[in-house]
């Protein structure tokens, strides 16, 4: 019995040690491609790429989702860091007053900018590697995971750009709250999706099983990353 066990144990840290230095090679190669995505910028052809792709989303979002989800060519990684940064910016000029700047307070106020930066951020990467690692039956690269992830949370994205409008008048905030939990609830939905086409999964019991434990990963890690003054 003792034995079985000590055979468990070993397996078990076999599987964790090949999945840590999974995660560390494809971390690798993706810091590599987003690097090498951003060298040749053309703000023009990109925002006119960026633009096309969220027009394909509003077309057919389920199937734009499955595509993403099983290019391997990962045509569309150019293009989900283009709108996390749309989303971090956007979360920055929402959280900045000008009214109340002061010098003396620069320092805290610094650092609260960036963990708004971070938390956008954030979002994609754990919800990513989370499904990286726990993807077992028809595994991705992290790029495609984290191009499919962002992808999925493209109405979030939007309702960020759009909750800019209060800067404009503060009383249009009732409607840009309205319009961000939708936008919120269409996004999980979306992300069901792409764990499920993410994982080649056809059972819907099985993948809503995926989605759950996923989801609830997600929540403590997120209640975790909360102490440090970050939300997600």
């Amino acid at each position: 019995m003792e034995e079985n066990q000590n055979q468990d144990q070993n397996e078990i840290k076999q599987e964790a040690s090949a999945s840590t230095e999974e995660l560390k090679n494809e971390t690798v190669d993706t810091v590599k491609q987003v690097k090498e995505s951003m060298k040749n910028v053309n703000v023009k052809e990109d925002a006119k790429q960026t633009k096309g792709f969220i027009t394909e989303m509003f077309k057919n979002p389920l199937g734009k989702i499955k595509e993403i989800a099983n290019d391997s060519s990962n045509k569309n990684f150019k293009t989900a860091i283009i709108l996390v940064i749309i989303w971090t910016v956007a979360a920055l000029l929402g959280s900045i007053s000008f009214k109340y700047f002061s010098w003396r307070t620069f320092g805290s106020t610094l650092l609260g900018y960036i963990k708004t930066i971070l938390a956008p951020v954030l979002v994609i990467v754990i919800t990513s590697i989370i499904i990286f690692l726990m993807n077992q039956k028809s595994k991705k690269s992290l790029v495609t995971v984290l191009t499919t992830v962002t992808t999925a949370k493209l109405p979030v994205i939007i309702a960020k750009v759009i909750s800019l409008l209060v800067l404009i008048s503060a009383g249009i905030s009732k409607i840009t709250s309205e319009i961000s939990g939708f936008c919120s609830i269409i996004s999980t939905v979306f992300l069901y999706f792409a764990i499920k086409d993410l994982y080649g999964e056809k059972e819907d019991k099985t993948a809503f099983k995926n989605f759950i434990i996923i989801e609830a990963i997600y929540v403590v890690i997120s209640f975790v990353i909360s102490y440090l003054g970050i939300y997600i």
